[in-house]
C-alpha cells in the first residue's frame, strides 16, 4: 500500500434491520473510518430512499467492485449484502467481515468465509471495528 490511503465501501443490511442499525451504527461506524489518517474516502450506498432499484443495483455494484477495501457488517441477515460479498468475491479483492457477538450468522456466509480462508472478525462495538481495520491497515503498510 505504500503511502496510498483507502477508498472503503460499508456494506451491511438494511431492509429487514432495525433502525438503530441501519442509521446509527452505520452513521457511527462512517464518522469514524472517515476520520483514519489512512482512508481517503468512505463511499455511501443509495440506501432505503430515492434512486430506482437499477440505480441502487449499479450504484452499490461499482462501489463494491472498485473500493480499495469492502467492509462488510453481517450482524443481520440481508439478500443485497449477500450479493455484494459475491460480488467483492468475484473481483478478487480484499474484504473484511464482522459480526457483532452473540449475533447470528447465516451458516451459508459461515461457511463461504471458511472455503476462502477469510476470518469472521466479532465485534462488541464500533470501536473495536476501527482497531481491527487500523490494524489491516497496518499490515498492508509493512514491508513484506
Amino acid at each position: 500500500m505504500t503511502n496510498a490511503k483507502l477508498v472503503v465501501y460499508v456494506g451491511q443490511a438494511l431492509t429487514g434491520a432495525p433502525t438503530e442499525f441501519v442509521v446509527d451504527f452505520q452513521n457511527e461506524l462512517k464518522s469514524e473510518l472517515r476520520k483514519l489518517p489512512d482512508i481517503e474516502a468512505v463511499l455511501d450506498f443509495v440506501g432505503l430512499e430515492g434512486g430506482s432499484s437499477l440505480d441502487v443495483f449499479n450504484h452499490d455494484k461499482n462501489c463494491t467492485e472498485n473500493a480499495g477495501l469492502c467492509v462488510f457488517v453481517v450482524d443481520h441477515a440481508s439478500t443485497g449484502l449477500g450479493m455484494e460479498i459475491m460480488i467483492r468475491h468475484c473481483t478478487g479483492r480484499e474484504m473484511l467481515c464482522f459480526a457483532k457477538k452473540n449475533s447470528r450468522v447465516t451458516r451459508m456466509l459461515l461457511g463461504f468465509l471458511e472455503w476462502t480462508g477469510r476470518p469472521l472478525h466479532h465485534y462488541s462495538d464500533v470501536s473495536d471495528i476501527i482497531k481491527m481495520i487500523e490494524e489491516y491497515i497496518r499490515h498492508l503498510k509493512s514491508p513484506e
